[in-house]
């Protein structure tokens, strides 16, 4: 309901908005403050938008403590939520302008880089968006207001994302169901392969269910389409072994410990998805997103 609302503010003219003034839209509940509302001048939705995000935090003064912190995050949701509406390039300086002002308390600061996990980068995330999130973290990452390991969590996080990226080939260690050190580049070529990253979480119990009996992807891999590589986080043992033999006889199953500091794997459980050259077409799906870029109708 309250995207619904948001959409509605962002469309609706009002004839007698003609100047630069900022007018301002009903306050929604659970936020901060009333939201900008473009003038009839902007006569598309983007361009309406665009006015929205770049005046958003106009009547917010950042500098001072956040005292109302749900509200907080509510408020930053929904500024997110105008993003994917709006022109890259103003996203990125409104974006830039924001985190600037926010350096200026470092509470407030460590408060925006939680918030803007939650909402750009986590498995909370409504709209994810590496190019964006890597303007909130860098600053972050780099900023000696913060303590540091504050700083490190943003600086693991970017090198993840940065670690491999779409178009580049996957390739890591893991060692195999049967005990020995196997490397992706040995799967097979010329197929879709789908990566499947699990830990011992129900979700990702379920998830690898969930795949391991969809009908459109055994059908793809019973016609040598599609492959799957199932990587457990965890150290290798022979009870682990054991067990993962069951996953599904059609899979290549293996372990890599380490793999969750090296690889974006925001979400558990995680997908890669790589071409037939094993480079990333998608990464950090969830198997959601990932059944239903498989199955249309889903």
């Amino acid at each position: 309901m309250k995207h619904i609302l948001l959409f509605i503010t962002a469309l609706a003219l009002y004839a007698s908005t003609t100047s630069a003034q900022v007018q301002l839209a009903d306050q929604l509940p659970g936020t901060l403050f009333a939201y900008p509302q473009a003038p009839d001048t902007c006569s598309t939705l983007e361009s309406r938008c665009n006015y929205i995000i770049t005046h958003f935090w106009d009547n917010f003064d950042i500098s001072k403590p956040i005292t109302d912190d749900v509200a907080f995050e509510s408020t930053f949701r929904d500024f997110v939520d105008f993003f994917r509406y709006s022109h890259r390039n103003v996203v990125m300086v409104t974006v830039r302008d924001f985190i600037n002002k926010a350096q200026s308390n470092a509470a407030n600061l460590q408060k925006v880089g939680e918030v803007a996990e939650r909402a750009l980068y986590g498995p909370t995330a409504e709209f994810w968006s590496d190019e964006v999130y890597v303007a909130f973290a860098k600053p972050l990452a780099s900023s000696k207001q913060l303590p540091k390991a504050v700083r490190e969590h943003y600086a693991q996080q970017l090198a993840a994302m940065n670690a491999v990226q779409t178009g580049m080939p996957l390739d890591f260690e893991y060692v195999g169901a049967d005990g020995a050190k196997h490397r992706v580049s040995e799967c097979p070529e010329g197929t879709t392969l789908i990566v499947l990253f699990i830990d011992d979480s129900t979700d990702s119990s379920i998830g690898r269910l969930r795949l391991s009996t969809d009908v459109i992807l055994n059908s793809l891999i019973d016609e040598g389409k599609a492959a799957v590589l199932c990587i457990g986080l965890n150290k290798y043992s022979a009870d682990w072994a054991a067990t993962a033999t069951g996953y599904s006889d059609k899979w290549i199953v293996g372990c890599g410990e380490n793999l969750s500091n090296q690889l974006d794997l925001r979400v558990l459980p995680c997908c890669y998805l790589l071409d037939g050259e094993h480079k990333v077409l998608s990464k950090a799906l969830s198997v959601d997103a990932l059944i239903s870029s498989l199955n249309p109708n889903y």
